[in-house]
């Protein structure tokens, strides 16, 4: 990508940052823009000390984004803004910053997407690669370090591992992994796009740029018509596959080329049906790069899973409390149900996304009861409550106390929220953490 002298970031998160120090070593000349103020953003910029830049903070202005040609966006910024869709109009090319940071990279590039288990499948890509490569492969991206400090550091790794969420796949346009993952595709972030078809679509864009040379690997039955022309192998937890990877009666197989792998499902600590799937795709990857059996088996045995990814807390009078924060959409909270055959007290709610909570209607034989908080709770209990006992409550205290009093001996108490946590919390970790020290204190 040729990048001009002048350059407006759009966005002063984790990757914003990070995009405005690569630029400035390049000797760029940079603007930074961000709806909130600068006092609102002192903590931020003063990350920011030693770097110049000039500030276009507050409501957005039309002319500052019109007066750069190159505005690199950060992927929380919505690229249907008045203002973006005024800069393109005005020729401004406007790009995100996985586009921008692809563009300097020549080594194999891993990226994983889904709508839910892309951070759990990131990581454990990485654990495997990193135990093959003796701990040199980068692994960032959505999963929280910027696949541009990769660029900046300077080092070259014989791998680079990337989550990818949707919003980055929008702004991308050169973005060529020669291995793209596509875990699932369910209803998530409608409260961002105009239909389920628009996010799906972000989706399927990983695969646009991939030749034959490159591999797609991607559940089972969501194979499509796509741009790209890579080698498709898919994996399954329910059908035996002929070329990819599958599981079968405990026992999980890799078949490529004519040559077949199989792993123990039970080596690794991580439950659930939805974390089988994601091991199979990690495993199919490792193999479709030519790692070892017995690497792979190894780093199978050791990785436990990420906090905040149905992770046991402790027990109380014999009730089991789990922590599912990451649990941002309704099937991902239907995915952790799943791992459970009844008596869950579900906690759930925050900021709603847009999309339709009756699917848990369909786990109502395994609910005991659902204590609702946050912005989304009326909305959630309209569409529950003649078939699951619900109850609602304005924080978390009072939701895990609720939760446990409802519980008896053997009971687990799940929070699982199907929302995002900014209705009342900084973030999903701190919305976990605070049950966490919630449960501890009882």
């Amino acid at each position: 990508m040729e990048i001009p002298d002048r350059i407006l970031i759009v966005g002063l998160g984790t990757s914003g940052i990070a995009v405005a120090r690569h630029l400035s070593r390049l000797g760029k000349t940079i603007g930074i823009a961000d709806e909130k103020s600068e006092k609102d953003l002192a903590s931020t910029l003063a990350s920011l000390k030693g770097t110049a830049y000039t500030g276009h903070f507050g409501p957005h202005r039309e002319a500052d984004f019109t007066a750069y040609p190159l505005i690199v966006l950060s992927p929380g910024v919505d690229t249907q803004l008045p203002v973006i869709q005024a800069a393109r109009k005005a020729g401004v090319r406007v790009t995100g910053e996985m586009e921008l940071a692809s563009s300097f990279i020549g080594e194999p590039v891993i990226a994983i997407t889904g709508t839910n288990g892309k951070t759990t499948t990131t990581s454990l890509v990485g654990e495997i690669f990193n135990k093959a490569f003796s701990g040199t492969v980068f692994v960032g991206g959505n999963i929280g370090n910027p696949l541009i400090n990769y660029v900046t550091d300077g080092k070259k790794a014989p791998a680079v591992i990337v989550e990818v969420s949707s919003f980055q796949l929008e702004t991308i346009e050169n973005f060529k992994p020669s291995t793209a993952l596509l875990l699932n595709i369910t209803e998530d972030h409608l409260d961002r796009y105009r239909s389920y078809d628009d996010y799906r679509a972000a989706k399927y864009r990983i695969f646009d740029k991939q030749t034959n040379a490159d591999h797609a690997v991607i559940r089972h039955g969501l194979e499509v018509a796509m741009k790209g022309s890579p080698r498709i192998l898919t994996f399954s937890t329910t059908d035996e596959i002929p070329e990819g990877a599958f599981a079968k009666e405990g026992t999980m197989y890799v078949r490529i080329d004519g040559k077949e792998s199989s792993f123990r499902r039970g080596i690794s600590p991580l439950v659930g049906v939805h974390n089988t799937e994601n091991i199979l795709a990690a495993i199919l990857t490792a193999r479709i790069h030519g790692i070892d059996d017995n690497i792979i088996e190894g780093a199978l045995r050791t990785f436990r899973g990420l906090p905040h990814r149905v992770e046991f807390v402790r027990t109380v009078r014999d009730v089991s409390f789990y922590n599912d924060s990451k649990a941002t959409n309704v099937d991902a909270t239907k995915r952790a149900m799943e791992g459970f055959d009844k008596n869950v007290i579900l906690i759930a709610g925050g900021k709603d996304k847009g999309g339709s909570y009756k699917a848990i209607r369909e786990m109502s034989a395994r609910l005991k009861a659902v204590i609702l908080i946050g912005e989304a709770k009326d909305r959630i209990a309209q569409e529950l409550f003649d078939v699951i006992p619900t109850y609602e409550e304005n924080d978390m205290t009072s939701a895990v106390y609720t939760a446990f009093s409802k519980s008896s001996a053997g009971d687990v108490v799940l929070l699982s929220p199907m929302c995002s946590s900014f209705d009342m919390f900084t973030s999903y970790k701190d919305r976990g953490n605070t049950f966490r020290r919630i449960v501890e204190s009882l």
